[in-house]
């Protein structure tokens, strides 16, 4: 019965020694693994904060485009209105060409072109056209039966008939 007993006692002390290896193998690799995964968690939630800021930027960068358009057209508009009063409201060509130069300078601020006195500036441009225009007014156009023909009424000599 002795030799039960001692085989009882060294399976119970085998199977008590498996446990507490098995607790200290288990704390020595599970626990990195549970701090791997609190900062995995972290990055997870720094990532998310930090595409939520972007998003912001982003938002808040189209937005303030999108209004830096829309001052550019209203200073256009007062631009072109201040330009067209000056046209038709002063006379003297000494002041329309000041208060001209004034505002074209001020428009250079946002262009940043030099800007042209009003008599030096360029004509707007054209649609092209489907014909050529006239330059003089007694001028025939190209739709004209007689454009380009030359009658020239010289003396024809007869020809001779070839014998």
């Amino acid at each position: 019965m002795e030799d039960v007993n001692v085989l009882w006692f060294v399976g119970s002390l085998a199977f008590l020694a498996g446990l507490i290896g098995g607790a200290l193998l288990y704390h020595l690799l599970a626990g990195p693994r549970s701090d791997r995964g609190k900062l995995e968690d972290q990055l997870k939630d720094l990532e998310g904060e930090f595409k939520d800021y972007q998003d912001g930027v982003s938002d808040h960068f189209n937005t303030t485009a999108h209004l830096i358009n829309k001052l550019t057209d209203s200073y256009k508009d007062v631009y072109e209105h201040m330009a067209t009063g000056a046209d038709s409201l002063c006379e003297d060509e000494s002041v329309k060409n000041r208060l001209s130069d004034t505002l074209i300078s001020s428009g250079a601020l946002l262009t940043g072109e030099i800007p042209k006195r009003r008599t030096e500036r360029t004509k707007p441009l054209e649609q092209p056209r489907d014909y050529a225009p006239k330059t003089a007014p007694d001028e025939k156009g190209m739709l004209a039966e007689d454009f380009g023909v030359e009658n020239d009424k010289e003396t024809e000599t007869p020809k001779e008939p070839v014998s």
